[in-house]
């Protein structure tokens, strides 16, 4: 969708950061208004626009509890916001578009492509269609689960609202909730609740083009005769392999470093039984790449959690998915890069695969964006806030750029500047790597042919 300022076309790129933007400033003037409060809630516009922001951003760092400030009108509002951001306000807008127009141009396509991870532009509307049946089915399904708890503990209709309130939440990766909790803390021995939430969540940040290709798969074993999980499985490709493969790593591997680390932390789960600890770690591991629900007190966790919780969270979930973070696939990429010039290779290999050097290139850009960016707020708000402790903001604002949101409510005591880094976090983080990966994409090719020199390294 071509936009122009006088004669001068906006790219793409800035046109994605720009959606969001103004769908959350629209989101802020309408929770704002009082008919969408609860009758204490006296807060001013700039909280309501931090709120919002987070909502669209889907980075669960809210301002405002949700419970406590907006009525059920306003809820809805909230959960429209989450589901907007969730799936791509820049997708919403163009399907909108077809159906008006019934038709996409080329570079409408070439947008939508790239922000869903596709490497090509066929039946792309029918691909459309196919994540919000996706994704309607699976808040659905999380949500009747989660009724079997919240019904009997809240009542039919609000059970059932707070129930879609956190089903759909979860998919989304957002981390927010409408229920008068520390989180899901209240939930910690609670299995239902906690594994259908963890489940929801990898579903949304696994990506739906795995699922697609997951599903087709599934669709040929019940079809083939003689079944053969074997033959419907393989020949999977490289991408699949990768973001099943490294997800389920970084999980089990979260899980055990969580458990080591805590096992013996009464303000954790030291008092827990060891299958309550499995499953808070387990738990707590899934959402902190990029969900935020805690069922913990992460305020008293051991330091080496934090850190690894920050690291998960920079990774974040996979492309084409609601999770945010550099992708776990440029984090697969780096480690297949260390691996390949452990053994001396030539090139990135991935099961018996070259990856094209453009995109190791871009897999190395966009880790850099991050860390770039992360530590430059880290910075600015250490420089300006000597007198906070120097973890608790180091975690606040990578959680703010992968957009998880687990909070320390460092934010309550930033001045201005302080916050406004962390909006412009919430923003790059949700938008930057797609933005700077179209950035990338649609500049021209330069042959560049100097002679080459040697630089030592180590």
């Amino acid at each position: 969708m071509a936009i122009t300022i006088g004669n001068r076309k906006i790219s793409t790129s800035l046109q994605l950061t720009l959606s969001f933007v103004l769908v959350a400033f629209i989101g802020s003037l309408v929770l704002s208004l009082p008919i969408f409060h609860q009758p204490s809630t006296d807060v001013g516009y700039f909280d309501h626009l931090l709120t919002a922001i987070s909502l669209v951003c889907v980075s669960g760092m809210a301002a405002l509890p949700i419970a406590e400030t907006y009525n059920l009108a306003g809820q809805v509002v909230a959960l429209l916001l989450i589901q907007v951001g969730g799936l791509g306000v820049i997708t919403i807008l163009n399907v909108g578009i077809f159906y008006l127009n019934r038709r996409l141009s080329l570079q409408d396509q070439y947008l939508l492509q790239q922000s869903l991870s596709r490497d090509t532009n066929r039946n792309l509307v029918d691909f459309l269609l196919s994540i919000y049946k996706f994704t309607i089915s699976a808040e659905i399904i999380g949500a009747l689960i989660i009724m079997y708890d919240f019904v009997p503990r809240f009542g039919l209709v609000r059970g059932a609202f707070n129930a879609l309130f956190l089903s759909i939440s979860s998919f989304s990766n957002s981390g927010f909730h409408n229920l008068y909790t520390d989180s899901l803390e209240g939930f910690y021995n609670n299995p239902l609740i906690l594994l259908t939430v963890s489940l929801l969540v990898v579903s949304g940040g696994i990506g739906f083009s795995v699922w697609f290709e997951l599903s087709e798969r599934v669709g040929r074993y019940i079809k083939s005769r003689p079944r053969s999980l074997k033959l419907a499985f393989q020949h999977l490709s490289v991408h699949t392999r990768i973001v099943l493969g490294f997800s389920a790593a970084i999980i089990a591997l979260g899980t055990v470093l969580f458990l080591v680390a805590e096992w013996s932390n009464p303000n954790s789960i030291g008092d827990m039984s060891p299958g309550l600890k499995l499953l808070n770690a387990f738990f707590n591991t899934t959402n902190t790449r990029t969900a935020g629900y805690t069922s913990v007190n992460y305020y008293e966790l051991n330091p080496f959690t934090k850190l690894s919780s920050m690291v998960q969270t920079i990774i974040g979930g996979a492309p084409g998915g609601t999770a945010g973070g550099i992708k776990v696939t440029s984090f697969a990429i780096l480690v297949l890069l260390f691996k390949s010039e452990i053994q001396s290779y030539d090139h990135v290999v991935a099961f018996k695969r070259i990856i094209p050097s453009r995109l190791v290139k871009q897999a190395v850009i966009i880790v850099l964006f991050f860390v770039i960016l992360l530590f430059v707020g880290y910075g600015a708000i250490l420089l300006t806030h000597p007198h906070l402790e120097s973890l608790d903001i180091l975690f606040e604002t990578a959680n703010a750029l992968g957009s998880a949101g687990i909070s320390f409510n460092t934010i309550d005591y930033l001045n201005p500047f302080g916050v406004s880094i962390m909006v412009v976090l919430m923003i790059a983080g949700r938008v930057g790597p797609i933005t700077l990966l179209l950035g990338i994409l649609q500049r021209r090719n330069r042959e560049i042919h100097y002679a080459e020199t040697n630089i030592f390294l180590g």
